[in-house]
């Protein structure tokens, strides 16, 4: 069950399939290559709605995110610790996680003020005229705030590293011809990889 793990949380995060993880789950390496693409695309659909709030994210921006991201992920920092047959014959897996730091360098205000800085340049300094705006002037400062909160995220990755060890179980269950994980449990792990504590999540 160590194995099954690993090579899940190895293909999600690290985008690397090995062939008993890929024998296991069935898979070819496109279809996990796919997989890891898909995990991708969540987290930077959750950047661009939930932390940098992109109201209207171009093909570039969503590029540069992926990419970004891809580098994110890149540093992420688990270790599959033990796995424990329970008496009920499903299996309980235990994970550390170190979380990427990158996003407790900035704040929603940080993000905010780039925003403002960029409607102050376009001559727009109040509500007023922030409502009276078009939605072509709009989507263009949103376009560039978006190229500036990445810019500033960019900035800090050199620093990148990895905060203090965090502890999690993984629950598999036997169904008989096939093993199930908990996927609200893959989903704490998920939540965990990148502290994302500055922006309430």
């Amino acid at each position: 069950m160590k194995n099954y793990v690993q090579g899940y949380l190895d293909l999600t995060y690290l985008g690397q399939a090995n062939d008993d993880y890929l024998q296991e789950m069935d898979l070819t390496e496109e279809e996990a290559q796919e997989r890891y693409e898909q995990g991708l695309q969540v987290e930077v659909e959750f950047f661009e709605n939930a932390i940098g709030i992109f109201d209207y994210p171009t093909d570039e921006i969503t590029q540069r995110l992926t990419d970004l991201y891809k580098e994110i992920y890149s540093h992420s920092d688990y270790t599959v610790v033990s796995s424990n047959k329970m008496d009920s014959g499903n299996y309980v897996v235990e994970v550390t996680v170190r979380p990427i730091d990158i996003m407790t360098n900035f704040t929603s205000d940080d993000f905010q003020e780039i925003f403002e800085q960029v409607l102050a340049d376009m001559g727009v300094t109040s509500q007023e005229q922030l409502e009276a705006m078009s939605e072509e002037d709009y989507q263009k400062a949103d376009n560039l705030y978006a190229e500036k909160v990445l810019d500033l995220v960019e900035s800090q990755m050199a620093n990148i590293g990895n905060g203090e060890e965090e502890s999690y179980t993984v629950q598999i269950s036997d169904d008989g011809d096939i093993w199930t994980p908990s996927q609200d449990d893959f989903d704490a792990i998920d939540l965990a990889i990148i502290d994302y504590s500055n922006f309430g999540y």
